[in-house]
Order: structure tokens, then sequence, then C-alpha cells
């Protein structure tokens, strides 16, 4: 091996040392002689970036509706969805962040379309609805206001919330989809409302003063004003009244709090809880159920309600799957315990477990310490022949203080 030569130029004997400035010359010389010989056998291997996983699929919108699509002012329709595979779901407008499922009780009061929009780290999907609300006209418009029972009659009240006079009509009943009766009603003016009877029908079950008693067996009566449809109406979709008579479904939250299961985002909590626990807590006060959620940013807590039964006599309470009825809905009122003061409030929710045992939060609402308590419903009639358990869930925001809310009157009913 033949290693480089460098010849050092020196200044003359006698010279000015100070104007040839050698070290550093000779340092660097000396440092290529050391390490050009081996440079030849460094070598370099990059290791090849680690490939990141797949994104996970856009979601999926596997239903949007609205029903009915076509509405009078003042009338409800359900807007109902399911989205699986999202992170977040939105409706606009008026609606905000929802579940991966659920359904609403809307009256808008002008034609309006919904826009869904479906979103994780791969992208969006978007779906849209739009329900059209007629604008009132010159015509009768005529609803049943109400059925009723006066010992073995049958009573009703019609209503004519139309523009126009309505000409003479039938009004027909039916029991379990059997047509029973018919009763004649004579003109109407606008905004006229009238109490009749159906006079050729005699009703033979218990039941005296209101509606039947609770422990006959369940009969499903429906009222239906014109119900020949011998005249031109505004709407026809309202003409007919349902109601349930005898044995209804009720579930009271309140009154099985003590039996429910209880976790907050601290862990599992145990009945009975005082307010000041730092994992949060849930208690009685008066006829409330009383949600406090750990103490946190975004920390939640939630009460899953079951049907809860003894089997025999001295044994524990155990539990069993609820059977949502049909037309049913859960209804409540929600506001902040008095004396506790929040900054930013909390989001409460009616939830379900699904088929695999995860938790579908139906849409939430905001709830502020403001002094009043604000109505909550939901329409289960989606869920109808379904078993599952349910869910009570309160979740704070960025300021956690203070965020103990009541839920009074919280039931699940049958219309």
């Amino acid at each position: 091996m033949t290693l480089p030569v460098t010849t050092f130029i020196m200044p003359e004997k006698g010279g000015d040392m100070t104007k040839f400035n050698w070290f550093p010359t000779f340092i660097a010389v000396l440092l290529a002689v050391l390490i050009l010989p081996i440079a030849g056998c460094i070598t370099i291997v990059r290791q090849p970036a680690e490939q990141p996983p797949p994104p996970p699929p856009p979601p999926v919108i596997n239903s949007f509706t609205i029903s009915p699509e076509t509405i009078s002012a003042g009338q409800r329709t359900t807007l109902s969805w399911k989205v699986t595979g999202a992170t977040a779901v939105t409706i606009e407008p008026e609606i905000g962040e929802v579940g991966a499922g659920g359904s609403l009780l809307l009256s808008p009061a002008a034609t309006i379309t919904y826009n869904l929009t479906a979103s994780n780290e791969s992208g969006s999907t978007t779906g849209s609805v739009t329900v059209t609300v007629m604008v009132s006209t010159d015509k009768p418009d005529l609803v049943i206001t109400d059925i009723w029972l006066t010992g073995a009659v049958v009573n009703y009240k019609i209503k004519n919330q139309g523009n126009a006079a309505a000409k003479p009509t039938w009004t027909y009943f039916y029991v379990n989809n059997l047509k029973k009766a018919e009763g004649y009603v004579d003109i109407l003016a606008a905004g006229e409302e009238k109490t009749e009877s159906f006079s050729n029908l005699d009703w033979r079950f218990p039941g005296a003063g209101g509606d039947p008693s609770t422990t006959m067996a369940r009969f499903d009566v429906r009222a239906c004003a014109d119900g020949g449809s011998n005249i031109e109406e505004s709407s026809k979709d309202n003409n007919c009244l349902t109601k349930i008579w005898g044995h209804t479904f009720t579930y009271d939250f309140v009154k099985n709090a003590h039996l429910a299961k209880w976790r907050s985002s601290a862990g599992d909590l145990k009945w009975p809880m005082v307010s000041y626990d730092n994992k949060g807590a849930a208690y009685l006060l008066y006829d409330t159920v009383v949600m406090c959620p750990e103490p946190v940013s975004n920390g939640w807590i939630q009460g899953r309600f079951a049907d809860f039964y003894i089997k025999y006599y001295g044994q524990e309470t155990t539990s069993r799957e609820l059977v949502v009825p049909e037309n049913a809905r859960f209804t409540a009122r929600v506001g902040f315990e008095p004396g506790k003061v929040s900054t930013d409030g909390v989001r409460v929710a009616l939830g379900y477990l699904d088929a695999t045992g995860s938790v579908v939060l139906l849409p939430k609402m905001d709830v502020y310490s403001d002094g009043t308590m604000r109505p909550y419903e939901v329409d289960l009639s989606s869920l109808a022949g379904k078993k599952t358990e349910f869910i009570l869930w309160v979740e704070a925001k960025d300021s956690p203080q203070g965020d103990c809310v009541r839920w009074a009157e919280s039931k699940i009913v049958q219309e």
C-alpha cells in the first residue's frame, strides 16, 4: 500500500516563521494519511422505513331517513339514522353531535334539509334528507284530540284546526285494528272543537271514568276523523289518534337507581355513594337521582339499568334484559342540583347496549346551571321488540367543578 506523500515547504533559514501557519496544515495532512487507507472498508446500511398501518375504511351510513317526508306546520316527523365505522357523527342544522344510531321527533316550522356527516381518520361520508312542511291553505283540517271511557260509552273530541269549515263527516273507531263503530259529526267551523261519542258501541270491559282499568288486557284503540275520506283537507296524515287501554309498559329509572350498575371514568362505583367522592357519585335526592361525573376534564358517569327481579323469596335481586315495547318513549327533566354552579355545563344522554354489549348513546343534550329543569325526550320506536339494557349518561366538559345534575321523572313509557 502506498501512502500519499505531502511535501512541506518551510521558509528559508532565518525567515519569518510567523508568516507561515504550518500547524493546521500538518494536522490535516496527518488525518488524511491515517483515514484514507481504511475509507474503502466502511459500509453504510440504511434500514428500510417501517410501513405505517393502512387507514381504516371510511364510515358507512347504513340508513338516514325521515318519516313522514311531508307534514303540515305543527306536525312532527321522525328523523332516524344508523352509522358504522365512525368516530364522530353530526347532524346539521340545529342538532349537532349525535351517537352512531338513534331517532328524533322533530317539528320544523318550514321545509328543511338535514345533513349527516360521519367521520373517521380516513375522511368523512355525508348524507341528507328533506322534510317538506306544507303551508296551511283555506281548507278544513280534522283531528281527534282525545278518546276516553265513561262507563261503557266511548267518547272522543274532534277539532277542526284548519282555516275553513268542515262539512258533515263520520268518525271511525277501531279496536286492535278492527273497525267497531262509526259516529256522525255535523258541520265544524274553523277552530271549533266538539265532544262526541259512539252511540252504537257498548264497551263491555272493566273500567269506568278515564281510560280502562290497568288490570284489564291491553287494547289498541284508534279514532279517525273523516274515516271515509269524504272531504278535502289540508292534511290527511293527522286524522287518527291511537291510545293503549289496559296494561301498558312503564320503567322508572329513579325507583331502580339503587339496583343499577354504576361506573365512572375512574372505574366501578358501589351504591350508596356520597357527592364528594373523587371517583364520581350517584345518589337519590327527594324524587330525583343525582349524577356527578368524575371531577376531571371530560370525566363521565353512567348508570346501567335492566329488568331487576327476585326469582325466589329471600334471594338476592338479579337482572335480565328489558324488552322494548312498541310506541315506547323516554321522558325526563334534567337540571343542576340546587346550589351547584358550573362554568360550562354538562352533556346528558340516554343510551342502550347493542348486540355486542357496546354502549350506544342517543342524541345528547347540553345542560347548564341556570336554575331550570330541561325536558329531554327520546323516541324509542326504532328499538321496539329488542332486548337491551339502558344507560343514563352524564359527561363533564373542560371545567368539571359543580357538575352534579338531577334526573326527575325519568321513565320509559308506552304511548
